[in-house]
């Protein structure tokens, strides 16, 4: 019996995956899928934004030992003050930690999405004005019925678009009107390019 506990301790924790919304969960259990990832991806972990929601998520991961990956949207922090304190105090709070991976897109996860087509960090300002720029390329919608679906992230991930994405995301970093940190999580799960 003991001789279990010992081996269970050694395995490295399979990363949860904490997100704020069904975007989010539905692109990384398609992502999961596709490339063979070993994640846990709870609905429990989704749909809320707050910085309180997501310290309570990553707490409880830790709790258990595990590694969390927060996605989190950036755009609630243009207008809404206490909510932009909150996450300043939650990235502090948590950037220095090995066992969490904070993952910022402003405004949303959506223009991590149009850097598989586009090298831009023009100022959009909502999750909407991109996916707007991004129905130029691919259909998407914002809804459970879309977005469970695996086949909308087939033009992702064909032509090396997510090396690509990578790509731009690096060279245009975090200072821009808009900016994205999905390629630290791909990075950290080992995945440079996925084609389809």
């Amino acid at each position: 019996m003991a001789r279990k506990k010992e081996i269970r301790k050694l395995r490295e924790p399979i990363p949860t995956i904490i997100g704020a919304g069904i975007t989010e969960k539905w692109y990384f259990r398609h992502l999961k899928d596709y490339a063979h990832l070993k994640l846990d991806i709870k609905p429990k972990y989704f749909g809320s934004d707050t910085a309180y929601d997501m310290q309570k998520f990553v707490e409880g991961v830790l709790a258990m030992g595990g590694k969390a990956i927060c996605i989190f949207d950036m755009d609630t922090t243009q207008w809404d003050d206490i909510e932009k304190d909150r996450k300043t105090q939650f990235i502090a709070a948590y950037q220095k930690n090995p066992n969490v991976i904070l993952c910022g897109s402003m405004p949303s996860i959506e223009y991590w999405f149009l850097l598989h087509f586009e090298k831009s960090n023009r100022y959009f300002g909502t999750s909407d004005k991109v996916i707007e720029a991004l129905e130029h390329y691919m259909p998407f919608e914002k809804k459970e019925k879309f977005l469970s679906k695996p086949q909308w992230i087939l033009p992702l991930l064909s032509k090396n678009r997510t090396e690509q994405a990578m790509i731009n995301a690096d060279e245009l970093g975090t200072t821009g009107a808009s900016y994205t940190e999905i390629p630290k999580v791909l990075r950290f799960l080992n995945i440079n390019n996925i084609r389809k």
